[in-house]
């Protein structure tokens, strides 16, 4: 299985970590500029030759992607994402840290969703869309602009120690389900908190679990959120599946 690892806050501690990683695997970092992100390249290779950087674009005024962007944000982050190689992850996920953009551009929905769409299309070979895991109808996650037909890998925020069970037990069942398992990945975790500040922490024993459940639903990639919390308690039980 490939194993490849989330870093939100790339600071100097947490990509310290990428030392314990003894295999080929990605870091999706993420970064306010394509500028900023370079730089941070740079740090991960002088510190791990086998890790791959893909830019994860945090947008200003929604930080995460959806059709409730401000649409100006939008126009300026594909425009720069043009002139970049790198894969690219789209985090495509509902502006809660600020709810009230979801009002505040409720008009400019059709034409965002469009914007989304297109640069989706036009660049799915080198994209990964982190969206929400399969609990409920994936036509409501369509009209909220939330999952789209194009050819992306798509990751499944399939976050066990942050969501209820009884929600797990139906993720579980439509991930089983799902035909064309190649054309995903799941991201597990998490490990270390988020931008929320109040994500509960999975277990290295609960990551083995779900680890476990991942290599016995035919997935053959997952993510794991998030590298500043790898210790040698993780790395070992990852490594059994690598």
């Amino acid at each position: 299985m490939r194993i490849d690892f989330y870093e939100e806050f790339p600071t100097k501690e947490n990509l310290r970590k990428l030392k314990l990683i003894k295999f080929k695997s990605r870091l999706f970092i993420a970064a306010k500029s394509l500028n900023e992100f370079r730089n941070l390249e740079k740090k991960v290779k002088n510190t791990n030759k086998n890790i791959e950087c893909v830019y994860w674009p945090i947008i200003k005024s929604s930080y995460w992607v959806s059709p409730f962007s401000n649409r100006h944000d939008l126009i300026d982050l594909f425009k720069e994402l043009k002139s970049c190689d790198n894969r690219l992850l789209i985090d495509l996920e509902l502006p809660f840290m600020n709810k009230t953009m979801i009002f505040k551009n409720i008009f400019s929905y059709f034409k965002n969703r469009k914007r989304i769409k297109d640069f989706l299309e036009k660049n799915a070979n080198k994209i990964t869309t982190a969206q929400y895991p399969p609990a409920i109808s994936n036509l409501f996650m369509k009209i909220l602009g939330l999952d789209y037909k194009a050819k992306t890998e798509k990751s499944f925020m399939w976050y066990s120690s942050v969501i209820p069970k009884f929600i797990n037990k139906n993720i579980k069942k439509n991930l089983i389900n799902l035909k064309n398992k190649k054309a995903y990945s799941i991201s597990l975790g998490t490990i270390a908190k988020g931008i929320l500040g109040n994500e509960p922490i999975l277990s290295p024993e609960a990551l083995e679990k779900d680890l476990t459940f991942t290599k016995k639903a035919r997935f053959n990639k997952a993510i794991i959120y998030r590298l500043g919390g790898l210790n040698k308690n993780y790395i070992n039980i990852i490594n059994k599946f690598i």
